[in-house]
């Protein structure tokens, strides 16, 4: 469920700077404020989340995805200060293609400057987001919601170069630990395992379980968890 980084930058739909976008377009170009998107027309503010869709988003719906992503990042003691949340919520089609570029079997891409979050096809109703892979193929949107969340707070916290340079490990790991839980649940990665199936997912699954006993052993400080990571 990697978070992958994608450089700022684009041209958007937008009003000034010579078209480009504002910091709440998914490209978040600094320079601009841009008239009323036409990729994510529909806007909702909701828990300190900003939220734009493609599709009109049930408040009703909205609220409980939200009030359970944010009790799993309420549980880091990164989850200080105000991270700008801003997340897109894509129907899984063209606009995903367009964003995600390379990463399109991803849940989700980040925009590292803006802290922006652009989603696979997502069930608001349903909570769900769908990736495009065949193996680990859905996960609970307040869930990765959170573990997307969780990468921002890594990035700010530690800082990019620590962000890009750590260990895979850790940093999905600790992700997949503020998640509350991984793509994969015991039982599934247990038939995969049996099959000699090997995929990411699998690995990001033990990876949370490593974070969680390191934390339990170090007394629960995630700068020593990432100060240790090799």
């Amino acid at each position: 469920n990697c978070v992958r980084l994608i450089p700022n930058g684009g041209v958007f739909w937008g009003g000034g700077g010579g078209g480009l976008g504002g910091p709440d377009t998914v490209w978040g170009h600094p320079r601009g404020r841009p008239r009323p998107l036409l990729l994510f027309p529909y806007k909702t503010e909701l828990r300190g989340f900003t939220v734009r869709s493609e599709l009109p988003l049930s408040r009703a719906e909205l609220e409980p995805v939200l009030a359970d992503a944010e009790r799993r990042i309420a549980t880091s003691p990164l989850a200080r200060g105000k991270q700008p949340r801003n997340l897109y919520l894509t129907i899984g089609t063209w606009r995903w293609n367009w964003v995600a570029l390379t990463q399109r079997n991803n849940f989700a891409v980040s925009r590292f400057l803006t802290d922006s979050i652009i989603f696979n096809r997502t069930d608001v109703a349903r909570n769900i987001v769908h990736s495009r892979r065949q193996i680990g193929s859905t996960r609970a949107l307040s869930s990765d919601i959170a573990h997307e969340v969780a990468h921002g707070m890594i990035r700010h916290h530690f800082g990019m170069l620590t962000a890009l340079t750590a260990p895979k490990w850790v940093i999905e790991g600790y992700c997949d630990y503020v998640a509350g839980e991984s793509t994969l649940s015991e039982a599934e990665v247990a038939r995969l395992q049996n099959a000699n199936i090997t995929h990411g997912t699998i690995d990001n699954y033990h990876a949370r379980l490593r974070v969680a006993r390191e934390l339990t052993a170090n007394g629960g400080s995630v700068d020593r968890l990432f100060a240790d990571a090799r």
